[in-house]
This record gives structure tokens, sequence and C-alpha cells, in this order.
């Protein structure tokens, strides 16, 4: 098995500059509204890991990830409700949207405040640039993706809480073809290999996913462990906020995951005091469809006819409540339900 400490030496390196590093980090206050916004226990609440065993900072890791992922959106909102339509990745900034105005965001928001908080916490972290698989093109895209790397007494895990449908449920180790199982039946891993687009042989860090039925593994990113800053982030994040080639610039989307114990078959709004067990499920806008999947089946699925439909689907399923100058931002564009084009 190849595990990454044997491919890189990031993590002496890491313990040696991560408490130089320029960096936001969030208060003790700031991380006790964020716990109250992800309804994270009280009686389990951390506020500086240091001092936990190896062992209890990866069950702290392994459940407030989960806990995230339950909470929080994966969705491209301020794309299409808003006058400005400018995707911010300031760590303040996603604080103030995540946290005080409980909306969520896509892979450059999600993953930079999520390592922001799990910098704050104490723990050994930095980011990557991803690249993420197109399987209709059979190959990967530009650097467009980010997620976290996070060092535990020398193992390595690769957090990502911003990646959609088939977004990691859990940390997973960096380690080859170490198979990771759902609650649901499928399954992930990470493979490192050469991609058939390289030019060199140098390997890569290759997340893939294969679904409970079987079949063949199908990639969904690949990483380099290469540490990316702040500043890269903000390049990056220009490809899917503004790219005419990017879904995000057209379609709204939204994918909030729902766990074991909660059950909305019978189309009841979402309680978070509900949330429980493992991720099981998910509440997912595609444009006009919105579905709901548990336990790896289609539980029901509707096509929204109005606008108001589906910002009423936000306020009752993901507990988004958007101004009213920001629900009319989206009139007339390519996103809304209601558009109709205009000329020959």
């Amino acid at each position: 098995m190849i595990h990454i400490s044997q491919t890189l030496g990031a993590s002496k390196q890491l313990q040696g500059n991560s408490d130089m590093a320029d960096r936001i980090r969030y208060s003790k206050s700031q991380l006790e509204k964020y716990y109250d916004r992800i309804a994270f226990p009280a009686s389990d609440r951390q506020y500086n890991i240091s001092n936990l065993t190896a062992e209890d900072q990866q069950s702290y890791l392994d459940a407030l990830t989960k806990q995230q992922i339950l909470t929080v959106p994966f969705e491209n909102l301020t794309l299409h409700y808003s006058w400005h339509r400018t995707v911010d990745v300031n760590a303040d900034h996603l604080y103030d949207k995540i946290v005080n105005e409980r909306r969520g965001g896509y892979c450059m928001e999600n993953n930079t405040f999520f390592n922001t908080v799990l910098l704050s916490l104490g723990y050994h972290t930095y980011m990557v640039g991803s690249r993420v698989f197109n399987p209709d093109a059979e190959r990967f895209g530009g650097t467009s993706h980010c997620l976290s790397l996070v060092i535990i007494d020398g193992k390595t895990f690769a957090v990502d809480v911003g990646f959609g449908g088939r977004n990691p449920t859990e940390p997973l180790e960096v380690e080859h073809e170490r198979v990771h199982t759902g609650s649901s039946g499928f399954r992930m891993r990470l493979r490192h290999d050469v991609i058939a687009q390289n030019v060199s042989n140098q390997k890569l860090w290759i997340y893939e996913y294969r679904s409970r039925d079987g079949g063949e593994w199908v990639p969904q990113w690949c990483f380099m462990d290469f540490e990316v800053l702040p500043e890269d982030i903000r390049v990056f994040n220009m490809s899917p906020s503004k790219s005419p080639s990017s879904f995000f610039t057209f379609k709204v989307v939204s994918v909030q995951f729902t766990s074991e114990n909660e059950d909305y078959s019978d189309g009841s709004a979402r309680d978070l005091k509900n949330v429980g067990g493992a991720i099981d499920g998910a509440f997912i806008i595609d444009g006009n469809l919105f579905k709901y999947r548990k336990g790896g089946e289609t539980k029901w699925e509707r096509s929204f006819k109005t606008e108001e439909e589906r910002l009423e689907a936000l306020r009752k399923y993901y507990g988004v409540e958007l101004t009213k100058e920001n629900e009319r931002a989206i009139s007339g564009t390519a996103g809304a339900i209601q558009y109709y084009r205009t000329g020959s």
C-alpha cells in the first residue's frame, strides 16, 4: 500500500510553518456561533484540538466533517439570486454568509470556509487545487476545484465538503486504493496514478466513486499535494463563476445531504433537530428539477413550474431565506424557470 508520507514530506514542513502563515482564524465566539449553525452537540464542542490525542483529533475531524456536510448546502445561488453575481472567497465574508446568513456555497466557498475552521481549531491543514473529471469528454478539466489536506500523527486525510452529489461523506485517508463504504453501499477510494493527459509520468491522487450496484470505478477529481494560497483560490474561482462553459453560470444547483435519522418521503419540511446517524440521502436541485434521495433510492421527484416554487423549496428543505431583492435578481436570466428567449 502506498501512503502519502512515502511520496512527500509535506507533514514536517506544515508543522513548521502553519503557525506562521498569514491566515484568517475565527475566534472562540465565532466558533461557538458556527457550532450553533451546524447544530453540533454542545457537550462535544472543542475550541483547540492540540491537546487531544491523535485518535481523538481524527474522531473529531470525522464528526465535524459529517455535521458540516449535513447542514451547509452545496449551492451556487449567488450567481443567480444576487444583483452582483460575484462569489467572494474571503474567509471573513464566507463566515458571514454561511454562519450569519445560514447559506452555503460551492467548492471554493465551502472548502475555504471549512479549512479556516480547521485552522482555527489547531489542525495542521492546508488547501490543494483539484481538477474535476468530465465523464462525457473522458478527461480532467483545468484546476477549478479545491479541498483540504489534514495531517494527524503522520497520516494525511483529504477533506472535501464542497463537491455536490458525489461528495466524499467522510475524510479519506490518503492511501492508495483504500476503499471507504458509504451507508447506502456506495464506495469511495483514492488511487495514486498518472492521468492520460499528463506528458510526464507524475502521479496524482485520484478520487473515485462506485455506486452500490457495482460497476466501474468512476474518477471524480484529482489533486497533487502542492499547497495553494488564498490568492490561488481567488484565481481558481474565476472559472466556475465566470466561464461561459461553466454550468454554474446558467443553472441553479443545490445539494443538501441528509442523515439516517431523517425521512422526508412524505414531503415534510426539514428540521435540523432530526439530524443524526450516517449520511444516507440528499435533497438535490438541478435547474427546475428537484428530488429527494434516501438509502440509495429516489423517494420523490418533481419539476418546478415557477420561481416561487423553487424559492419555497430552498426555504423548506435547505433553510435558505433570500431577500426580496435577491429573489428578483434572477428574473429574465438564463437560470430563471420562466425564461423566454427573444429575438431571432
